[in-house]
């Protein structure tokens, strides 16, 4: 795993190029290499993890016509290696850095990235015919952002190795209001007006004077109606397909030459992963949790049944809240742009620990988004049925719900009946976005924002929803494959793991596993409201029984009783008067309210306030 950063750009010096790509050492901090010739630089930060002592980088092709760099992990190099030895190309070292630079000239650049399996960002510059391509994995696990000025075009795996070549006080409008609706940026917005993320499956062909035009390899959308046609219909046949798909995927991923452990939180995803490592290693693996002092937060108990039944050596941390706080600022900094998921934060601590033993880890994210784990996608199923009641009776029951207050026992179920209340009344689209939101709505936001950085965020999130043809819940699939998980979940793995230099690895986005996931129809996924039953269905036998019926809980923190208590004061510094009046981004009376609101418990707005909080932390550090 590595930090790349390059550009093709005139005007710039070697020097520039190593202090831009020497600012992603925490994403590499075991060697850096350097390629600058004319107008091309390109530099990468390591972190070794396989070929340790072959693979650095920039690396050459036998004649010095093509130089790479590149970030993330090939997990089928061997095979493609082999199919390449069969046509007489001769390898030098085992890295998969060399297998991409032959496959790229054996093939070219289209048919290359139609055989990578991986996760990876990676810049090439072919000298013959002077192009700079510069690519995304298919999933967007590996980041990277770029921006174009006056001298040329600039890209890198972070945004703080792009400082100085775009001007950061040009906050992007629509970046700012899918901010404060989604809690995340996805691509190809970012906070700087001057700054992309590339999207994934995609890549960029810049020439060396600078200009570009981008390029789309991998087309999910093409996919998924393709498989939409396409549907399994023996149960058993995809319980069997399912079973193999995985089981090859984790062995894949486990390829390292350096010590390899799995995140387990002792749900259901995170041990089928962890279960079927176990299964390929010959010692036992390791495996690590997070345990809260806090018991309402805590799944400890959970991940070590888990580990007990596959035998794994598993190391647990228990921690108090306080000690979360004492990451909160680093964590938020780490991102370069407002990031509001408070899950990274226990997802950081969690990281720390692992990375001080291993330095790859194996994940469950994503099966929820491939196999139908969260609420969300029993919208549909709740907005129905509590449509059937009667209009009155309806009318009643929210004027009652209305007048609940919202307390630590409360808030839970509260949200989440008031989630099926609203989105009872919206149609599909409308639907699709409240419950992706789980911010401002576009009412709430145009109360917040000043009207010169309000922009309606819902045809932006609502965009893929509309494009891919079918029912709501295969839309719903669709979208949050390219909305949610490149924005947040894969953003959140990456930036949690590479703050400790820890390599993440997710067998669940192997390509052929999501193509797969698209040709079962839903009842395969869910039955009734029983999510992931075919998850479930198939890999009961490796994890105890009792793992199958726990309820999601996911990485919580106590965010409303830290704003009225240990942050309360920095909050209130933050959104103070003075500092929202000079900003002339937000209105003070709206948030003044949303503040007296919580503080007296009349109404949980942690999540609203937590978004103002991590705005205001970036605000303050950047522009």
């Amino acid at each position: 795993m590595c930090g790349i950063f390059g550009f093709s750009a005139t005007g710039t010096t070697e020097q520039e190029l190593i202090t831009a790509t020497d600012k992603l050492t925490l994403r590499g901090p075991d060697a850096g290499g350097y390629y600058h010739k004319k107008n091309i630089g390109l530099g990468q930060r390591r972190l070794s993890i396989i070929d340790l002592s072959t693979g650095q980088q920039p690396m050459f092709s036998k004649d010095k016509s093509v130089v790479i760099i590149f970030n993330g992990e090939i997990y089928n190099f061997k095979a493609i290696k082999k199919e390449l030895e069969l046509l007489g190309v001769l390898f030098t070292t085992q890295s998969d850095t060399e297998v991409i630079i032959q496959a790229y000239l054996t093939w070219g650049i289209s048919k290359c990235l139609e055989k990578l399996e991986g996760m990876f960002a990676f810049a090439l510059w072919d000298d013959k015919i002077q192009k700079l391509l510069v690519v995304r994995d298919r999933f967007g696990e590996k980041p990277l952002y770029y921006t174009q000025n006056e001298k040329g075009v600039f890209f890198a795996s972070e945004i703080k190795a792009l400082e100085g070549y775009f001007d950061p006080k040009k906050i992007d409008k629509i970046a700012l209001n899918l901010f404060f609706s989604l809690t995340y940026i996805p691509a190809p917005h970012s906070i700087y007006e001057q700054v992309k993320k590339l999207e994934p499956g995609n890549y960029l062909e810049i020439s060396a004077d600078g200009n570009y035009e981008r390029k789309q390899y991998y087309d999910l959308e093409q996919i998924t109606l393709q498989n939409q046609q396409e549907q399994i219909t023996n149960y058993q046949e995809a319980k069997k397909e399912l079973r193999e798909k995985l089981f090859a995927s984790v062995e894949e991923r486990m390829v390292s030459d350096v010590p390899l452990g799995s995140f387990l939180s002792g749900g259901i995803d995170s041990s089928v992963v962890s279960a079927i490592m176990a299964k390929f290693s010959k010692n036992p693996i390791k495996t690590f949790s997070i345990g809260f002092k806090e018991k309402e937060y805590d799944e400890s108990e959970r991940a070590a049944l888990v580990a007990k039944h596959i035998g794994s050596e598993h190391t647990l941390y228990v921690v108090g809240h306080e000690d979360l706080l004492e990451i909160v600022d680093e964590t938020l900094a780490y991102f370069d742009e407002p990031f509001g998921d408070s899950s990274a934060i226990p997802s950081m601590m969690v990281a720390k620990k692992a990375g001080q033993k291993v330095t790859v880890v194996l994940t469950g994210d994503c099966a929820d988004e491939l196999f139908g784990g969260y609420d969300k996608y029993l919208g549909k199923h709740y907005a129905d049925q509590y449509n059937k009641y009667p209009k009155v009776l309806r009318k009643t029951f929210e004027a009652v719900v209305n007048k609940i207050p919202h307390t630590r026992k409360t808030n839970q179920v509260l949200r989440k009946i008031k989630k099926v209340i609203y989105s009872a009344s919206l149609n599909p689209e409308e639907r699709y976005a409240s419950l992706t939101s789980l911010g401002y709505s576009e009412v709430q936001k145009k109360e917040l924002l000043k009207a010169g950085f309000q922009e309606d965020s819902m045809p932006t999130i609502g965009n893929y929803f509309r494009k891919l043809k079918g029912d709501e819940l295969s839309k719903t699939f669709y979208s949050d494959a390219k909305l949610v998980l490149e924005g947040d979940m894969l953003a959140k793995v990456d930036r949690a793991c590479m703050l400790n230099s820890l390599e993440a690895r997710v067998p669940f986005l192997d390509s052929k596993l999501v193509a797969f996931s698209s040709r079962l129809p839903h009842t395969f996924k869910i039955d009734g409201t029983n999510k992931k039953k075919i998850l479930k269905d198939t890999f009961s036998d490796l994890v105890p029984q009792e793992t199958m019926g726990f309820s999601k809980k996911g990485f919580g923190i106590p965010l409303r009783l830290w704003f009225q208590k240990e942050l309360k004061e920095e909050l209130n510094s933050l959104l103070s008067r003075e500092n929202i009046e000079e900003q002339g981004i937000f209105n003070f009376e709206t948030i003044n309210q949303l503040k007296a609101e919580h503080f007296a418990n009349k109404e949980n707005h942690a999540t609203k306030l937590w978004l103002l909080f991590v705005f205001q932390k970036w605000y303050k550090k950047q522009v």
